[in-house]
Protein backbone atom coordinates (compact mmCIF):
# COMPACT_ATOMS: atom_id res chain seq x y z
CA UNK A 1 0.00 0.00 0.00
CA UNK A 2 0.88 3.58 -0.84
CA UNK A 3 2.55 4.77 2.64
CA UNK A 4 1.11 8.01 2.50
CA UNK A 5 -2.08 6.79 1.52
CA UNK A 6 -4.30 6.17 5.14
CA UNK A 7 -7.25 3.85 4.44
CA UNK A 8 -9.81 3.94 7.29
CA UNK A 9 -12.72 1.40 7.56
CA UNK A 10 -16.30 3.91 8.58
CA UNK A 11 -19.67 2.80 8.07
CA UNK A 12 -21.63 4.13 4.76
CA UNK A 13 -22.00 7.59 5.73
CA UNK A 14 -23.53 10.79 3.53
CA UNK A 15 -20.39 12.60 4.00
CA UNK A 16 -18.97 10.61 1.07
CA UNK A 17 -21.42 10.82 -1.21
CA UNK A 18 -19.78 12.33 -4.37
CA UNK A 19 -17.26 9.80 -4.21
CA UNK A 20 -18.91 7.31 -3.37
CA UNK A 21 -21.21 7.97 -6.86
CA UNK A 22 -17.73 8.88 -8.46
CA UNK A 23 -16.51 5.32 -7.80
CA UNK A 24 -19.67 3.60 -8.50
CA UNK A 25 -19.71 5.12 -11.96
CA UNK A 26 -16.41 3.43 -12.29
CA UNK A 27 -17.86 0.10 -11.26
CA UNK A 28 -20.83 0.63 -13.58
CA UNK A 29 -18.30 0.99 -16.32
CA UNK A 30 -16.62 -1.73 -15.82
CA UNK A 31 -19.70 -3.77 -15.94
CA UNK A 32 -19.19 -4.79 -12.14
CA UNK A 33 -22.29 -2.46 -10.53
CA UNK A 34 -23.59 -5.91 -8.95
CA UNK A 35 -22.78 -5.39 -5.59
CA UNK A 36 -24.52 -2.17 -4.80
CA UNK A 37 -27.57 -5.09 -4.12
CA UNK A 38 -29.59 -2.92 -7.15
CA UNK A 39 -30.51 0.02 -5.08
CA UNK A 40 -29.18 2.07 -7.82
CA UNK A 41 -31.46 4.33 -8.27
CA UNK A 42 -31.78 5.11 -4.57
CA UNK A 43 -27.77 5.91 -4.03
CA UNK A 44 -28.36 8.56 -7.01
CA UNK A 45 -31.57 10.39 -5.45
CA UNK A 46 -31.93 9.96 -2.32
CA UNK A 47 -28.33 9.02 -0.90
CA UNK A 48 -29.63 9.10 2.93
CA UNK A 49 -31.88 7.01 2.28
CA UNK A 50 -29.49 4.08 0.71
CA UNK A 51 -26.87 5.28 3.64
CA UNK A 52 -29.64 3.97 5.95
CA UNK A 53 -30.63 0.64 4.02
CA UNK A 54 -27.22 -0.30 4.19
CA UNK A 55 -26.83 0.66 8.27
CA UNK A 56 -30.23 -1.40 8.32
CA UNK A 57 -28.94 -4.51 6.50
CA UNK A 58 -26.65 -5.35 10.20
CA UNK A 59 -29.92 -5.73 11.49
CA UNK A 60 -32.01 -7.44 8.86
CA UNK A 61 -32.88 -10.95 8.41
CA UNK A 62 -35.15 -12.71 6.72
CA UNK A 63 -35.31 -16.60 4.87
CA UNK A 64 -32.61 -15.69 2.67
CA UNK A 65 -30.81 -12.56 3.89
CA UNK A 66 -28.18 -12.87 7.15
CA UNK A 67 -27.27 -9.79 8.75
CA UNK A 68 -24.58 -7.66 6.76
CA UNK A 69 -22.07 -5.34 8.13
CA UNK A 70 -21.20 -2.88 5.42
CA UNK A 71 -18.10 -0.56 5.59
CA UNK A 72 -16.48 1.70 3.42
CA UNK A 73 -12.58 2.44 2.74
CA UNK A 74 -12.22 6.03 3.42
CA UNK A 75 -8.99 7.82 2.43
CA UNK A 76 -8.48 11.88 2.77
CA UNK A 77 -12.95 11.80 3.17
CA UNK A 78 -12.90 9.82 -0.32
CA UNK A 79 -14.74 6.68 -0.80
CA UNK A 80 -11.82 4.01 -2.26
CA UNK A 81 -13.84 0.46 -1.54
CA UNK A 82 -16.20 -1.19 0.38
CA UNK A 83 -15.94 -4.62 2.28
CA UNK A 84 -19.21 -5.88 4.00
CA UNK A 85 -19.32 -9.02 6.79
CA UNK A 86 -21.90 -11.51 6.97
CA UNK A 87 -22.67 -12.10 10.42
CA UNK A 88 -23.26 -15.65 9.47
CA UNK A 89 -22.95 -18.36 6.43
CA UNK A 90 -26.57 -19.49 4.75
CA UNK A 91 -26.22 -22.38 1.84
CA UNK A 92 -26.59 -19.89 -0.45
CA UNK A 93 -23.44 -17.88 0.81
CA UNK A 94 -21.25 -21.28 1.53
CA UNK A 95 -21.38 -21.95 -2.56
CA UNK A 96 -20.60 -18.49 -3.15
CA UNK A 97 -20.09 -15.42 -1.42
CA UNK A 98 -18.69 -16.73 2.19
CA UNK A 99 -18.66 -14.28 5.12
CA UNK A 100 -16.58 -11.55 3.26
CA UNK A 101 -16.83 -9.94 -0.27
CA UNK A 102 -14.91 -6.55 -1.09
CA UNK A 103 -14.67 -3.97 -4.08
CA UNK A 104 -11.55 -1.67 -4.63
CA UNK A 105 -12.83 1.56 -6.81
CA UNK A 106 -11.32 0.49 -10.03
CA UNK A 107 -8.61 4.13 -10.21
CA UNK A 108 -7.28 2.58 -6.47
CA UNK A 109 -6.66 -0.49 -7.29
CA UNK A 110 -2.91 -1.78 -7.39
CA UNK A 111 -2.10 0.28 -4.02
CA UNK A 112 -2.82 -2.29 -1.46
CA UNK A 113 -6.48 -0.99 -0.81
CA UNK A 114 -8.66 -4.26 -0.49
CA UNK A 115 -5.09 -5.93 1.86
CA UNK A 116 -5.97 -3.25 3.92
CA UNK A 117 -9.71 -3.01 4.28
CA UNK A 118 -9.61 -7.30 4.86
CA UNK A 119 -6.69 -6.49 7.63
CA UNK A 120 -9.02 -4.26 9.56
CA UNK A 121 -11.99 -6.00 8.45
CA UNK A 122 -11.11 -9.72 9.98
CA UNK A 123 -11.02 -8.25 13.74
CA UNK A 124 -14.40 -6.96 13.10
CA UNK A 125 -15.69 -10.08 11.95
CA UNK A 126 -14.34 -11.98 15.30
CA UNK A 127 -16.02 -9.35 17.20
CA UNK A 128 -19.29 -10.46 15.63
CA UNK A 129 -18.59 -14.11 17.12
CA UNK A 130 -16.88 -15.54 14.32
CA UNK A 131 -14.14 -18.07 14.34
CA UNK A 132 -13.52 -18.20 11.00
CA UNK A 133 -14.48 -16.36 7.87
CA UNK A 134 -15.30 -18.16 4.69
CA UNK A 135 -13.84 -15.95 1.47
CA UNK A 136 -14.37 -16.81 -1.86
CA UNK A 137 -13.50 -15.85 -5.15
CA UNK A 138 -12.27 -16.71 -8.85
CA UNK A 139 -9.94 -18.46 -9.79
CA UNK A 140 -8.90 -16.41 -12.15
CA UNK A 141 -8.72 -13.59 -10.29
CA UNK A 142 -5.10 -13.10 -8.92
CA UNK A 143 -5.45 -9.67 -7.78
CA UNK A 144 -8.24 -11.32 -4.87
CA UNK A 145 -6.11 -14.61 -4.22
CA UNK A 146 -2.95 -12.33 -3.14
CA UNK A 147 -5.52 -9.92 -1.00
CA UNK A 148 -6.68 -13.34 0.75
CA UNK A 149 -3.59 -15.03 0.81
CA UNK A 150 -1.45 -12.13 2.28
CA UNK A 151 -4.35 -11.73 5.04
CA UNK A 152 -3.88 -15.86 6.08
CA UNK A 153 -6.49 -16.96 3.96
CA UNK A 154 -6.17 -21.50 3.80
CA UNK A 155 -7.61 -22.85 0.19
CA UNK A 156 -9.77 -25.54 1.00
CA UNK A 157 -10.71 -26.19 -2.01
CA UNK A 158 -11.58 -25.28 -5.40
CA UNK A 159 -14.86 -26.37 -7.77
CA UNK A 160 -16.80 -25.50 -11.17
CA UNK A 161 -20.18 -24.44 -10.17
CA UNK A 162 -21.28 -23.41 -13.77
CA UNK A 163 -20.09 -24.36 -17.12
CA UNK A 164 -18.34 -21.42 -19.18
CA UNK A 165 -17.69 -19.76 -15.41
CA UNK A 166 -14.47 -19.87 -14.23
CA UNK A 167 -13.80 -22.35 -10.55
CA UNK A 168 -14.52 -21.15 -7.51
CA UNK A 169 -11.36 -20.84 -4.71
CA UNK A 170 -12.98 -21.41 -1.40
CA UNK A 171 -10.47 -20.04 1.66
CA UNK A 172 -10.72 -19.77 5.42
CA UNK A 173 -9.15 -17.71 7.73
CA UNK A 174 -9.38 -19.27 11.03
CA UNK A 175 -8.81 -17.33 14.02
CA UNK A 176 -6.40 -18.53 16.92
Amino acid sequence: MNPRMKIQLVPPTERCRESFLCGLREFQHEGLPWWIGGDLETAEQDFAAFVKMKLADARLRTGTHVPKTHLWAVTEGKFVGRISIHHELNDALRVNGGHIGYDTVPSFRGRGVASEMLRQALPLARGLGLTEVLITCDDTNPASIRVIEKNGGLLRETKALRPNRPPKRYYWIIFS
